[in-house]
């Protein structure tokens, strides 16, 4: 995951040759007023339109997966209590739906924030998952993000 210099603009202030500067005051690009843009920079405006257009249909893609574990959880909770929950693998199926039901929710959360903040969003659902559903990364998290994950769990070695 990439690391952020949370004091980026004052080394930019600093650059600019600023003589009020105030590591308390926060300088931001609107205040900057476009000045010093690199070509890297201007096409940062298509990848966060990208990057919250993926969210969006991320929302949209488990939205749909969330009513469609509703609809299984309501389907199955009957059948559990009329059964007393004895029958072993409608009490599994009822399980399974209650945690999918979780992880829609907070998967939701996340991607919400992340229309806003991508990686605000993307830090609550890791932070989600690493802490309270390890086993959800191999079966919620998208395969090219494992890696970052096992490397949190087992950090290379000295």
């Amino acid at each position: 995951m990439p690391i952020y210099d949370i004091f980026e603009h004052v080394e930019r202030q600093k650059e600019m040759g600023d003589p009020k500067l105030d590591l308390s005051m926060h300088i931001s690009d609107m205040t900057l007023k476009d000045q010093n843009k690199t070509p890297d920079e201007k096409g940062h405006i298509f990848a966060t339109i990208a990057a919250r257009l993926f969210f969006f249909m991320l929302l949209i893609t488990d939205i749909a997966w969330g009513v469609l574990t509703i609809v299984l959880f309501t389907i199955a909770l009957p059948l559990n209590i009329l059964t007393a929950f004895k029958v072993y693998k409608l009490k599994c199926f009822l399980a399974r739906r209650y945690l999918n039901l979780k992880r829609s929710a907070i998967c939701a959360i996340a991607l919400i924030v992340s229309l806003f903040s991508p990686a605000l969003g993307t830090m609550i659902a890791c932070s989600y998952f690493l802490m309270y559903d390890k086993k959800g990364i191999q079966e919620v998290v998208p395969s090219v993000l494992q890696d970052q994950f096992n490397e949190f769990f087992n950090p290379p070695g000295p």
